[in-house]
């Protein structure tokens, strides 16, 4: 009996974080093929509907992370579970950076690859335009330095082992059920704020699109093992080209809204430098959202189309999120 050739057979996948946002619409997109990849997920508890092609085994990153996870015959892990709501840095450290490392440390020999779900966060704050892979890495926040920490341990692992490591930097998740983002415009369209509406700009990913490149960077982990090629890289994953906070605001304004926009007296750097230096916790969340939502941005992804093409990058960011408009009057008639 011969075995498929590395780059032909389906990838064996290990994944963290199973039933969050990102990994959910992995397995959504296994799930619309053929023949889905088998999947060996960690989760807290099994969900109430269980996929026929994902084994699920009861654990936690870092206290409980069980004997034999990620199993043998692993090819490629998909790490994104992590700690992103705390602000208490020790917290986010042994979750995010010493539960990666416990998680590579127990992996098998067979691992050839590993997807880290990371986030443009580590680049720091401050207006980024175009900013590609090589650009410095300043994180401001306990969170972006636990991600880079996290980061840091994937890519030494995967050198010492000779694989290939994909940290993924994503800025904006959109998506129909988005609870954050999207929100979060609409909330600023609503401040007596001046922001630069027409020159801010956004790099945006929907969510089952997200879902789709992590399938895809999976599939080249196994091809770039198979031609003994394999890379240790930051990828900037969103659409190709930003969309620019007033066609947010154009398309916000479609859906019925609490009163008319208000007059925008109020300067957003001023308010931004303002509760960058304010005492407490409240002013430094303010000072981290306005960062965010007031100025660019914007990610190159020409690494991520030279790993997985330009058809799902060439999307039109304002159309995605078009298409959850008129996805709301479905959801009304259910």
């Amino acid at each position: 009996m011969t075995r498929a050739p590395l780059a032909c057979r389906p990838p064996r996948i290990a994944l963290t974080g199973a039933t969050g946002y990102v990994g959910g619409a992995f397995l959504r997109h296994l799930s619309g093929m053929a023949s889905p990849w088998p999947v060996t997920a960690l989760v807290r508890q099994p969900p109430p509907r269980r996929l026929p092609f994902v084994t699920y085994v009861p654990g936690e990153i870092p206290g409980r992370l069980p004997v034999g996870f990620p199993p043998p015959g692993t090819d490629v892990l998909i790490h994104l579970a992590n700690e992103n709501r705390s602000r208490d840095q020790d917290v986010l450290h042994a979750v995010n950076v010493a539960g990666t490392r416990a998680l590579l440390g127990a992996a098998p020999a067979s691992l050839k690859g590993v997807l880290l779900g990371s986030s443009m966060s580590v680049y720091g704050r401050g207006a980024q335009i175009k900013v590609a892979e090589t650009a410095p890495v300043r994180p401001s926040t306990a969170l972006g330095r636990a991600r880079l920490g996290a980061e840091r341990e994937v890519a030494a692992s995967m050198r010492r082992r000779g694989g290939t490591a994909y940290l993924l930097r994503p800025r904006f998740i959109t998506g129909r059920d988005d609870t954050s983002f999207l929100p979060g415009i609409g909330r600023l369209r609503r401040l007596p704020l001046r922001v630069p509406a027409d020159r801010t700009r956004f790099s945006v990913i929907d969510v089952d699109d997200y879902g789709s490149v992590i399938a895809q960077l999976a599939r080249r982990v196994l091809e770039r093992a198979a031609c003994g090629t394999p890379v240790r890289t930051a990828v900037n994953v969103a659409y190709r080209r930003p969309v620019a906070l007033r066609d947010l605001f154009d398309l916000l304004a479609a859906s019925p809204g609490p009163g008319p926009v208000p007059v925008r007296w109020l300067p957003a750097a001023p308010v931004r430098a303002l509760s960058s230096v304010l005492p407490g916790q409240g002013a430094s969340r303010l000072a981290e959202r306005l960062d965010l939502v007031t100025r660019s941005h914007w990610a190159d992804v020409g690494l991520l189309e030279g790993e997985i093409g330009t058809a799902l990058t060439a999307k039109s960011p304002e159309a995605v999120v078009r298409s959850y408009r008129a996805y709301e009057p479905e959801q009304e008639n259910s």
